[in-house]
């Protein structure tokens, strides 16, 4: 069995030879992108140059995936906000939206057009090109709605205003959503093999379990419900209390930082009856991968595979400074639990 059949048969429970290990958030590691030659920001612009950065941790560490797009501004830039790309990371900061109020915002109607949605499109075809021979799973990366509104107006402002324009914050997340959609059915025509929606601003910390439940959920199912490939949700941080959520949504696995127990959350699934949703995760990323000596990575790795882990993946995207021998030793260790 090849690492793509692997992958999405773990997905789609059905039969696998082992625990995939991947990284559903984008990897783009610095030290793998001097070996290459690239850079951002043209790292986000230049398809030749994304495709590369989104191979490099397979082709250096052997996570059996390629994440892509990489920044979080990627579509509230395709729906006309001036996006500031960073040089030394892949992140982005918007710095203009072309709207005032949230009863302003809406998707444009040639939304998968615009922005660097051409460059992401190339860079796709170059990667079918170079790796389908190779069965290395294309992971098609989104912000969810939550997130793109928070990305156009700012999240603390949003929150603010729950109470008093809840129906316009539902309504621009229904526009969103409409965006979104059709991002999600670009990336099944564009033949992804799996799909990665990221909703760092659904953490309980930011919307509790109730309004999560009330006014995101039904967008998330919309989103679900729109694709015939594999989908994984994440969300950072403690989501202790957002699992049951995030496993009702039509997601076919979640993503879980460090802060979540991985036994806790297979305990939430099971009273929940959700045991079609694998759980993904769960290395610390700004710690473990970031910082800790090789031997402190193997040790977690080997913790994560024994508490029976779905899907062993990063907490969250793997800070562009990490070491590659801290990934490799992720992999490795993997590789060895099942000899």
């Amino acid at each position: 069995m090849n690492i793509k059949e692997n992958l999405i048969n773990t997905l789609t429970n059905k039969e696998n030879e082992m625990t995939p290990v991947t990284a559903f958030p984008a990897v783009c590691m610095l030290e793998l992108m001097d070996k290459e030659g690239l850079s951002f920001p043209i790292g986000h612009t230049d398809p030749e140059q994304m495709a590369k950065i989104a191979a490099s941790s397979y082709e250096y560490a052997g996570l059996e995936g390629m994440t892509l797009p990489f920044d979080l501004g990627f579509e509230a830039e395709a729906m006309g906000c001036t996006v500031d790309i960073n040089h030394n990371d892949n992140s982005s900061s918007i710095t203009h939206a072309p709207f005032e109020e949230i009863s302003d915002v809406e998707m444009p109607d040639d939304y998968t057009s615009n922005g660097r949605f051409p460059t992401l499109i190339k860079a796709t075809e170059i990667l079918h090109e170079e790796y389908d021979d190779k069965n290395v799973p294309i992971i098609g990366a989104l912000s969810g709605p939550m997130t793109v509104l928070g990305q156009c107006l700012g999240i603390e402002g949003i929150l603010k205003k729950l109470s008093s324009e809840y129906y316009d914050i539902e309504d621009a997340i229904d526009s969103i959503t409409e965006g979104l959609i059709q991002q999600v059915e670009l990336y099944n025509e564009l033949d992804m093999n799996a799909i990665v929606l990221y909703e760092p601003n659904g953490t309980p910390e930011l919307v509790d379990p109730h309004t999560f439940d009330q006014l995101l959920k039904p967008f998330h199912e919309d989103i679900t419900d729109a694709t015939d490939i594999p989908i994984v949700l994440h969300i950072c941080g403690d989501t202790s209390k957002q699992l049951e959520n995030m496993m009702t949504c039509g997601y076919q696995g979640i993503s879980i930082a460090n802060d979540v127990n991985i036994t806790h959350a297979k305990e939430v699934r099971s009273e929940i009856g959700a045991e079609e949703v694998n759980i993904c995760g769960n290395i610390s990323t700004d710690d473990t991968l970031f910082m800790k000596p090789v031997e402190t990575v193997v040790e977690q790795t080997q913790e994560c595979l024994e508490k029976g882990v779905d899907i062993l993946c990063p907490s969250c995207m793997i800070a562009p400074a990490s070491p590659l021998i801290n990934v490799k030793a992720f992999v490795e260790t993997r590789n060895k639990f099942f000899e």
